[in-house]
């Protein structure tokens, strides 16, 4: 008759059915126990580092741009709130939880949202060069500049799209936040930061280099004319 059914020929049979036909078995080596205070403390750590980007832009933008620097830290406080808002309604809604690969995302979104501010202001410095004053510089430097903010950030926002689409786990938290931040970058940039740039064209004692800190481009366009009266003298 047929040999008997042992425990030990069970057991072989749960290996076989459970790993394969191979008489194999595996056993831990090593096991680690994470303390949940670690994920707390680089939570932490993501967020004290954010906090210091965010300053050092600040202190950037102020010291290089003035007041234009000034109406940087008001976008950049508007595009925060936006954000924090609705992380916070997403966390009620769909009990969303910001991680440390989302906080790397918000970082990067806040480099992406000054560049914006960056090439708008460099833009009105071209214009103050070919001659323009502050007021007429900043319609036409943001005409210029809008274009190359949109494309920017429209392939930003692409690729954190294909990321989030294509990524799992911690992955798709950095490229929600980046995609997030990129697209609030945009609606700050034309309904906060060009309608405040703008005002402040319109204000007399904003317009002195005192206050923009347009005084070297200033100081280079009248070279400029004055040198081009000379060459036409001459001519």
């Amino acid at each position: 008759g047929d040999p008997p059914f042992t425990a030990a020929t069970a057991k072989q049979l749960a290996n076989v059915l459970k790993y394969g036909s191979l008489p194999l078995s595996f056993e831990a080596s090593e096991a680690q126990t994470v303390s949940a205070t670690l994920g707390l403390t680089s939570l932490r750590a993501g967020l004290v580092a954010g906090a210091i980007g965010l300053i050092l832009v600040l202190l950037y933008s102020l010291l290089y741009y003035r007041v234009l620097g000034l109406l940087t830290a008001l976008s950049l406080g508007a595009s925060g709130a936006m954000v924090f808002a609705i992380l916070v309604i997403l966390g009620r809604q769909i009990n969303y939880t910001l991680d440390l690969a989302g906080i790397a995302g918000l970082i990067i979104g806040i480099g992406t949202t000054a560049d914006s501010f960056v090439v708008f202001f460099e833009r009105i410095k071209d214009e103050i060069r070919e001659g323009r004053s502050f007021r007429s510089a900043v319609p036409r430097g943001w005409v210029r500049a809008r274009k190359t903010i949109v494309s920017g950030n429209a392939v930003t926002f692409l690729a954190a799209a294909v990321l989030y689409a294509l990524a799992v786990g911690q992955v798709r938290g950095f490229a929600f936040t980046l995609g997030l931040t990129t697209v609030l970058d945009i609606v700050v940039v034309f309904l906060v930061t060009w309608p405040l740039v703008y005002l402040a064209s319109k204000s007399p004692t904003l317009a002195k280099p005192a206050y923009n800190g347009l005084g070297a481009v200033q100081q280079v366009a009248r070279e400029r004319r004055a040198s081009a009266q000379v060459k036409t003298g001459r001519g």
